[in-house]
């Protein structure tokens, strides 16, 4: 016993460690290595490749009458009533970029006399809880046309935005001729939207929130 003692503090340290370590901790070793010369490639070949970017200006500037505006848009209408003015409202949409652009827009809302209503968009817009039974965008705009005496008009005169010189101007309008061709729904809104000019003075008749979405175009 004394013998073999003294040959086990003679091995060599390294050696002695060595048969503690089993296959599998060895295994483990590895793939840590190749997973971190693996990762350091990746990291290297990314820091490389930045160097050939060459960073494009994104610049989309958006006026209406009094000057910058942000792309959520609200348009008041204090009365409405047959033979109104038209309401016109336009945002002059102008891409200083280096890139092409894609304009479009969203109704994010609609407040009509007191009665708000959401799309589909407009409730993601502001984090509202959402159903089936929401309209979209399209679909408001569609009953927007056609369930009213008031036209309530969006157009936009150019989609494409080339780069550096494009523009594009959006136009909201909203008119209600005096002889809408509808007598019944000329009277029922017009009986109630003097109703609620003088219940609820100060408030508009019609407003609306819009999202102007301005998107880079595929390069």
């Amino acid at each position: 016993m004394v013998l073999m003692n003294k040959k086990n503090k003679t091995t060599p340290f390294f050696l002695r460690v060595l048969k503690k370590i089993k296959v599998s901790h060895l295994v483990i070793l590895a793939l840590l290595l190749i997973g971190n010369t693996y990762a350091w490639f990746i990291y290297i070949d990314t820091v490389s490749n930045s160097v050939d970017v060459h960073i494009k200006a994104w610049n989309i500037d958006l006026q209406d009458d009094q000057g910058t505006v942000t792309d959520t848009v609200t348009v008041y209408v204090d009365a409405v009533y047959p033979g109104m003015t038209t309401y016109e409202k336009e945002i002059r949409v102008s891409n200083f970029s280096d890139l092409d652009a894609t304009v479009s827009y969203d109704i994010l809302s609609v407040e009509i006399m007191g009665e708000k209503t959401y799309s589909r968009e407009g409730k993601i817009e502001y984090n509202l809880a959402t159903s089936q039974n929401d309209l979209t965008s399209a679909q408001l705009i569609q009953q927007l046309a056609n369930d009213y005496p008031f036209v309530i008009d969006f157009d936009i005169d150019e989609t494409h935005l080339e780069a550096v010189t494009g523009t594009a101007t959006y136009t909201i309008s909203i008119a209600w001729d005096y002889e809408s061709g509808n007598d019944t729904l000329d009277t029922y809104w017009g009986e109630r939207a003097f109703t609620f000019v003088n219940e609820t003075p100060g408030a508009a008749c019609i407003s609306l929130d819009i999202k102007i979405k301005i998107q880079q175009d595929d390069q």
